[in-house]
């Protein structure tokens, strides 16, 4: 749990939200404003002096357990007696509250012993450079960036302004990275892609890959996701998008702004994500589709064409939501529908054996007048 270096007043905590809000939380606070806080907790871990935050009432019950006496909820939600800083956004203000008053550990800046910076790279004099990292030939560090532990910039690789690029992660020539971009450990950046076509004998051959990747600013990227250099363009993750851990983005894709890819989740070649779009966790598309601006791509789900703007999609492959519902909904109800189908074969086949032996009888009887006649 983060701990805050000193005593904290919730006065304090409402003084910084409302002078980030433009006057949002005035007279936000209820119960007791000097009431001190020392942490931040979840629900179920808080101690008495500790900050929590609930962002509905689905977390009563939760925060009717809790032992801390302090919390971030958002307007008209009881809290017990408890004194609280009331906000429209909870989650998102303890966050940035965390941010601000329990910070994380930050490394000195400067080039630790034990680094290797090429001496043709242009690294900012308020950047940090970790202990095994590498920065090679051309390449340029912003201001007040960290490469962590064993990161390597391979070769001409830009990172800008307040990023951190965390241990084992590697961007390839020519990467091109924005301010304020994360990436978390194992990140890969500009690996070839699979991209392969064959000799005159049939056999797969690496097709030249000499593309580059580009991600715009405030781009967050998770741990071991791999984003594959262009084929000949630009591989790009635009403005704001948040990528999950262990996603596979192709060559020659382009990620909207703000758009949200969960964990295992794989792209073919070529697939453009709109802005703002979502796709849960482990979806996966054929070569170049166009997935709309906000649309939503449900877990598991499998894009065999283009998905309009706004559109929700389920199953594999996928289909629009309320298609997915009657389909799922059919599944359901497949194994009485195959005993009804059993029943009706039975019912018909004895409904036919009648019907022959009724036909049968019928040719005797007419054979035996014949006779009489």
């Amino acid at each position: 749990m983060p701990r805050t270096p000193r005593p904290i007043r919730l006065a304090e905590l409402a003084a910084f939200l409302d002078a980030q809000n433009g006057g949002a939380y005035e007279r936000a606070v209820e119960g007791d404003p000097n009431a001190v806080i020392h942490g931040f907790a979840s629900l179920s871990a808080a101690r008495p002096a500790d900050l929590v935050f609930v962002r509905d009432v689905s977390l009563a019950a939760a925060l009717e357990q809790t032992a801390a006496r302090v919390v971030l909820a958002p307007p008209g939600l009881e809290v017990g007696g408890r004194s609280v800083l009331r906000s429209r956004q909870p989650a998102h203000d303890f966050s940035r509250l965390v941010d601000e008053f329990a910070p994380r550990r930050r490394p000195p800046e400067g080039i630790a012993p034990g680094a290797r910076v090429d001496a043709s790279a242009n690294v900012a004099p308020t950047a940090c450079i970790e202990s095994g990292a590498q920065v090679g030939p051309g390449c340029r560090v912003g201001a007040r960036t960290v490469i962590g532990a064993n990161a390597t910039l391979v070769a001409d690789v830009e990172v800008g302004c307040d990023g951190w690029i965390h241990a084992g992660a590697v961007l390839r020539e020519g990467t091109r990275v924005g301010d304020r971009v994360v990436l978390q450990p194992g990140v890969v950046l500009g690996g070839d892609g699979f991209g392969y076509v064959p000799d005159a004998e049939g056999r797969p051959v690496a097709m030249a890959q000499r593309g580059c990747v580009v991600i715009e600013d405030d781009v967050e990227i998770g741990a071991n996701t791999t984003v594959d250099r262009a084929t000949l363009d630009e591989t790009r993750i635009r403005r704001g998008a948040k990528i999950d851990n262990q996603v596979q983005i192709a060559h020659n894709c382009d990620i909207g702004e703000h758009a949200l890819i969960a964990a295992q989740t794989g792209l073919s070649g070529g697939t453009i994500v709109g802005a703002r779009a979502i796709l849960m966790g482990g979806v996966g598309t054929t070569g170049h589709l166009r997935i709309g601006e906000g649309a939503f791509i449900a877990a598991r789900a499998g894009l065999h064409g283009d998905v309009p703007a706004g559109a929700r999609m389920y199953g594999a492959p996928a289909s629009e939501e309320r298609s997915w519902h009657r389909t799922v909904a059919a599944l359901r109800r497949l194994p009485e529908l195959v005993k009804r189908v059993r029943r009706l074969e039975r019912q018909l086949a004895g409904d036919s054996q009648s019907s022959s032996a009724a036909s049968a009888g019928r040719d005797t009887a007419s054979e035996g007048e014949s006779g009489g006649n």
